[in-house]
């Protein structure tokens, strides 16, 4: 290599490193909680450097959430400020839940449609950790990356199976009624199938008639739903989530809640984890945001409904904007509990979690 040659490259690699300086500060700058921002960090592969994120070795929303959530608002970033010249360096991964699988896989879905360019791979897939590598290839992750040639990894008895993505943002009907088929694939037939499609439905027309209404939705106006299976405990887990502007944005705010206003206090409005709790209250005014009477009933009847009215154990877990709700029955004793919590970092969108114990009877003959 000549000194000219030499120069060039020095100070191409000199602008390299400004820019990434500068990405990091801008990070700083922008997001909501920036100590918790994973920093960009150079990769060194295939005789060229690219911008690499790496995640923390669990992504849970229940034990894990500020570092989940970071990583993904670090990948939105970083889609949004690279056009999608990096990478995600999943090696470090070592355990990831069925809800984190789901906001991954929505993650890079968007960022799929959003630059589309061909700048999605899988980095090093041959080195993850199996089970880690096995959710993510069962719920589509690789065929969002269009990866090919990923290792197949035996499934370990107990552990869950997961249920292929769908995304859509119309005709909610087929997807729910596709989803109950591909869980009832995995295991036995589902106990109470009609109301896992009833809360589904409610769950995604939700998403289609008020997470994109406001000015300041996202312009990716779409729904992903997943689900995972334990045969062995007989547990089920089903999820929705959106990129919109979240349900505590976009539950009413006038004078249709004076009632909840007078109940609860001037403040309820500023307040996400009582708006949530309000939502899925019997208590609460049965209006939305689109003023008709029948809607705003289906959050409590048929997303609530689905836990409350089920012949077993279940919990339902809901995040939205800095409001997280949680609802829990066990049909057995009659017991009930209810309680919402704020979070210091936002979730941008709605995330919908529905978990059922005993969830099937009459196994498949095939499974």
């Amino acid at each position: 290599m000549s000194a000219r040659e030499r120069k060039r490259v020095r100070r191409l690699w000199i602008t390299r490193r400004k820019r990434q300086v500068w990405l990091e500060q801008m990070g700083h700058i922008r997001l909501i909680a920036p100590r918790k921002l994973h920093p960009l960090s150079e990769h060194s592969g295939k005789k060229r450097f690219v911008r690499t994120i790496t995640p923390p070795p669990v992504l849970d929303l229940e034990s894990n959430y500020e570092e989940t959530i970071a990583l993904l608002k670090s990948i939105r970033f970083a889609t949004r400020t690279l056009n999608a010249k990096f990478m995600i360096d999943l090696k470090a991964l070592q355990e990831v839940s069925p809800a984190a699988a789901l906001l991954m896989v929505a993650e890079c879905d968007r960022w799929r449609e959003k630059t589309r360019q061909k700048w999605l791979r899988a980095v090093d897939a041959a080195h993850w950790v199996p089970s880690v590598r096995r959710r993510l290839k069962e719920m589509g992750f690789f065929e969002v990356l269009r990866t090919r040639n990923v290792p197949a990894d035996a499934t370990v008895p107990g552990e869950d199976r997961y249920v292929p993505f769908l995304t859509g943002s119309r005709n909610v009907g087929p997807p729910a009624a596709a989803l109950r088929k591909s869980i009832e694939e995995l295991g036995p037939a589902l106990v109470d199938g009609s109301a896992l499609y009833d809360g589904l439905v409610e769950a995604m027309t939700n998403v289609k008639q008020h997470a994109y209404r406001a000015p300041d939705g996202s312009d990716t106006q779409r729904w992903w739903i997943s689900a995972s299976v334990n045969t062995t405990q007989n547990r089920m887990t089903v999820l929705v989530v959106d990129h919109g502007v979240g349900i505590a944005r976009t539950i009413a705010r006038d004078k249709k809640w004076e009632l909840l206003r007078r109940i609860l206090g001037p403040l309820v409005v500023k307040d996400d984890a009582k708006l949530l709790s309000a939502a899925f209250s019997l208590d609460s005014v049965n209006r939305s945001q689109t003023g008709e009477e029948h809607r705003g009933k289906g959050l409590r009847e048929n997303i609530k409904g689905y836990v409350s009215t089920h012949e077993s154990r279940g919990h339902l877990h809901v995040i939205a904007n800095h409001g997280r709700y949680r609802f829990q029955r066990d049909s057995r004793t009659k017991v009930e509990s209810e309680v919402s919590s704020k979070l210091e970092t936002e979730f941008n969108g709605t995330f919908i979690e529905w978990v059922i114990e005993d969830y099937g009877h009459q196994p498949n003959q095939d499974n």
